[in-house]
């Protein structure tokens, strides 16, 4: 690859970086994720991120991107970061709960409402209280994060569930252990798979369902393999956080952490703004294209809120048992998203998104 290629399998239209010469105190790393060039993380998120970076060639900063798990499927990106096949990568937090339990927290179901609410939080805690508990301790550097909407529940029956009794023995892929809580509380059969395996499951009946996001469903096509689609069940979200290796961040010189820490937050904000509309866009969609998207009744609603009840305590009690500081960090995420609502910071953000004043 030549430094005048700066983005391995992608469209130099789609994501542009710095293509210049490299000077002396230059660096050139390479970025890899799961995603396809298509998904709304890569689409948006890392676009922004590469655009402030070709904005700023006196950062003499080359980025190279490998997408679509060109240097390792879903689960090995963070290894991929720490062993520095990577400088920066994309990592799913449901699929590391081994090395980052903690993380995990936000696939805990109803933790946000607003998609704002969890990114305006966790992107404050990744890079403080959970920098200190995890991130750090991983040799890794967090530079931006990114939460879901609320996940949903995806079938392949055309009909909406009426009744929790409805789900029992319901094979359904979920992301990681947390979200494994979450399926067996309301009596689905909980089975986890990386993303980009989902369609291939639901088309040959491995999976009868998935409890995934509305906003990203388009990415993998899976709207051409499920049919009802809950829009009111809150079952958790997930988080991807983009890390650097801490040495090669340390590296760095001041001027080129600042360059890479405003694309960073250029990156996470596009990202949170993009799958916000998407969720609506997609629920569009899927109307015009004759699939059944519904919200749970009130019984139905109080069924799921039953259910789930305790699965925050078990979690909490996972964290307690692996003697990480899992309780604390979830009451203080719910200390910062409350203060973050009280005083305007997640409305402010939304009508900036949405295009309000």
């Amino acid at each position: 690859m030549t430094k005048t290629k700066l983005l391995a399998g992608l469209s130099a239209a789609c994501l542009a970086g710095t293509l210049s010469a490299t000077p002396a105190g230059a660096k050139d790393l390479k970025l890899s994720d799961q995603f396809p060039t298509q998904h709304t993380i890569t689409a948006e998120g890392t676009k922004a991120f590469f655009d402030h970076i070709a904005a700023h060639p006196e950062a003499d900063l080359t980025i190279k991107h490998f997408p679509a798990g060109q240097l390792g499927k879903p689960t090995a990106q963070l290894d991929l970061v720490q062993d520095r096949v990577a400088d920066i990568a994309m990592v799913g937090i449901s699929y590391v709960p081994e090395k980052l339990p903690i993380s995990t927290m936000m696939e805990l179901p109803s933790l946000y409402q607003n998609p704002f609410g969890g990114y305006e939080t966790i992107r404050r805690m990744a890079q403080d209280e959970l920098n200190e508990a995890e991130f750090k301790k991983a040799g890794i550097k967090p530079l931006w994060s990114v939460v879901t909407p609320q996940y949903q529940l995806l079938l392949t029956r055309k009909d909406p569930i009426t009744d929790i009794a409805d789900l029992k023995g319901v094979k359904a892929r979920v992301a990681g252990a947390t979200a494994e809580l979450v399926a067996s509380a309301i009596g689905l059969t909980p089975v986890r798979m990386p993303a980009p395996d989902l369609y291939v499951a639901l088309e040959r009946g491995t999976l009868d369902a998935a409890i995934y996001s509305l906003s990203v469903l388009q990415s993998y096509k899976l709207e051409e393999v499920t049919n009802s689609y809950t829009s009111n069940a809150a079952l958790g979200g997930v988080s991807f956080v983009a890390f650097m290796n801490l040495d090669v961040w340390e590296g760095l010189s001041e001027a080129q952490q600042k360059v890479v820490m405003e694309a960073s937050d250029a990156a996470g904000f596009a990202t949170a703004c993009a799958l916000m509309k998407n969720e609506a866009k997609t629920i569009e969609t899927l109307n015009g294209m004759g699939k059944t998207v519904y919200e749970m009744d009130d019984k139905l609603q109080g069924q799921f809120a039953d259910a789930l009840a305790g699965v925050s305590e078990t979690w909490k009690t996972d964290m307690d048992a692996l003697k990480v500081p899992g309780s604390d960090m979830l009451a203080r995420f719910n200390e910062i998203r409350d203060g973050l609502i009280a005083d305007g910071t997640v409305e402010a953000s939304t009508k900036t998104c949405m295009g309000g004043a």
